[in-house]
């Protein structure tokens, strides 16, 4: 099998299409549709920014969400090779990935502040587009692309509770049940899954079909994933810490209403 083989037209397609979709809704579909809410006219320049930012990557989550379990269970061709098996809608969902990435990335650069930026992000979004585009590119390990790709699925409670905490709601049960929901779904997909993830990692390396797999690609999705997972370890002790915090302070307000 030879590297960087094109991932096709189809593809290519997709991560533009997908590029230019998501700063079409962060500029146009989310301010439309937000300001028929009352509370979003209370929001700060920065934070309706924010807020628009966050709308795009919900929206990506969801299509995640639809995407991943759909090629888990349907898409026999990866499943009947983990190394080198490819489709058009594991492809594509790539690349759908990379464009919203890309977007969010583009926007993160162009008003850091206003979309709530930080290096970190900058990192992890870099890391990713780098890693899934050189999936494609070299038509090898989508499966392991796509189960990476899945850790999306939790960041939909992450931006709820950022709308949540910003437009007045942070006592109420919505905020205290998708802080639990978040904390739930940030730990199953990206933490609980680790060791999983790593003895699938043993477990590909020593198939017949990687060992036509060149160093460059190794490194290159081992490397990208260790560093993933340590991103997601900081990021949820940050949440556990904020999490311990709520609860503190809903435990005050307990005790002085008695």
């Amino acid at each position: 099998m030879s590297e960087l083989q094109p991932a096709g037209m189809y593809s290519a397609v997709c991560g533009c299409l997908s590029f230019v979709f998501f700063l079409w809704f962060d500029k146009k579909v989310s301010p439309y549709f937000s300001s028929l809410l009352p509370q979003f006219h209370k929001l700060t320049k920065t934070q309706k920014t924010e807020w628009h930012a966050r709308n795009s990557s919900t929206l990506h989550a969801a299509i995640v969400t639809l995407l991943v379990p759909l090629i888990f269970f349907f898409d026999d061709n990866l499943k009947n090779d983990l190394v080198w098996g490819r489709s058009t809608i594991s492809e594509c969902s790539l690349a759908i990935g990379i464009g919203f990435l890309a977007s969010d990335l583009y926007l993160i650069i162009t008003d850091f502040e206003g979309v709530g930026g930080t290096v970190t992000f900058v990192i992890h979004h870099g890391v990713i587009i780098f890693a899934n585009v050189y999936c494609l590119l070299a038509g090898v390990l989508l499966s392991v692309a796509i189960f990476r790709l899945s850790a999306e699925i939790s960041t939909t409670f992450v931006n709820i509770r950022w709308c949540l905490s910003n437009i007045g709601f942070k006592d109420s049960s919505w905020y205290y049940y998708n802080g639990w929901m978040m904390t739930f779904a940030f730990f199953f997909w990206r933490i609980l899954s680790m060791p999983f993830f790593y003895y699938a990692v043993f477990y590909i390396v020593n198939l017949e079909q990687y060992n036509s797999v060149s160093w460059p690609v190794h490194l290159t999705w081992i490397g990208t994933s260790v560093i993933l997972d340590v991103m997601n370890i900081m990021w949820f002790g940050k949440m556990l810490s904020g999490v311990k915090k709520h609860l503190s302070s809903m435990s005050q307000k307990n005790v002085k209403n008695d």
